[in-house]
Parts: structure tokens; sequence; C-alpha cells
């Protein structure tokens, strides 16, 4: 009588085999820890409020350094274009000139930001990790660009001063904190 067993076993050996070995090469990514987070935050600015920025979004627990950047990007858009609205709307109440040409440029430089920050996503999604870092290094420029107080001599309100020196800070930090990762990802940090 022919033993069939150990051709069987053999032929599903070659079948399975493979792929157990593919299957075991497609896991998912893992999660970054706090350990990277800190790591992260340790090269911004203000580490704690790197910290408590991607942790103010529930998916920096389970996301991997990808999805992180993502999250960056998305929490960088939404303070920039915060920003860009409220300098937009000091614009029309100024009447000093000299504020207003200021607030105007400021305005120019919130929009160039945005777009800087909308182009990071589609870099990110398109796994160009370099241009992720080029664009968000160009916000930081822009961002920049607003960083002046009035100048002195001018009377402002304090109140509209004091927020946008605050909305530019936090710009300016939270698109630090998507080139830190852009730079990790591309593997320069």
């Amino acid at each position: 009588m022919k033993e069939i067993v150990p051709s069987f076993s053999a032929s599903c050996l070659f079948i399975y085999l493979p792929l157990a070995i593919t299957l075991s090469c497609i896991s998912p990514a893992q999660s970054i820890g706090q350990d990277v987070l800190n790591d992260i935050c340790s090269k911004s600015k203000d580490s704690s409020f790197c910290l408590k920025s991607l942790n103010s979004d529930p998916q920096t627990a389970t996301t991997d350094l990808l999805g992180l950047a993502g999250i960056s990007i998305k929490l960088a858009k939404t303070m920039v274009d915060a920003t860009y609205k409220f300098v937009k709307s000091q614009v029309s109440l100024v009447t000093d000139p000299t504020l207003k040409k200021q607030y105007t440029q400021c305005v120019g430089s919130y929009d160039d930001a945005n777009d800087n920050v909308d182009y990071a996503n589609e870099r990110l999604k398109a796994g160009d990790f370099g241009g992720v870092g080029a664009a968000t290094s160009a916000c930081l420029d822009d961002v920049s660009d607003c960083e002046d107080p009035p100048p002195v001599g001018v009377n402002v309100a304090a109140a509209s001063t004091i927020s946008l020196l605050e909305q530019n800070k936090e710009s300016y930090e939270l698109c630090q904190i998507a080139l830190i990762i852009s730079n990790r990802l591309s593997g320069e940090n």
C-alpha cells in the first residue's frame, strides 16, 4: 500500500509555508510608545506643548509614526487656519496704517502657510516624506514672517495683539512638530 500522507504533507508545506511567511511580513504597523513621543517632543521648542498637542488627539495612543505625521499636520492646519482667519478679521479693524500694513502682510504669510500645510498633507499621502519636510519648513518660514509685535507707539487693542502672538506661537510650534516627525520618517532623526 502506497503512503499518501507524506506526499500530501510535502505539497501542503509548499503551499502554506510561503503563505505563512508572507502573512508574517504583512503585520500591522506598530503603534508608537510614550518614549517615541517624548523623543519627538524633546526636539521641539516647547516639549510640554508638543506632548499636550499630540496627546489631544485620541488616535495618538494607537497610531504609528505615519499616522502621527497625519495628526501633526491636521493640528497645524487647524491652528494655521484659525490664525489666518483671526489676522484677516483684524485688518479691517485697525486704523493705524503701519499696523494695517503689518496685519496685511501677516494675512499673506498665513495664506502661504495654509497652502504649505495642505501641500505637506498631499506629500504625506504620496509617501514623499522629504516633500512633507520641505512644506512644513516653508510653513515655519511663513509663520515666522508674522512674529514681530506691533510697532512702538501704535495704538492697538492689547487683547488682539496678545491673541495674535499666542496664535502665531502655537502655529509655529505645530508646524515645527510636523517637521520633526517628517524628518524622523525620512530617517533624518
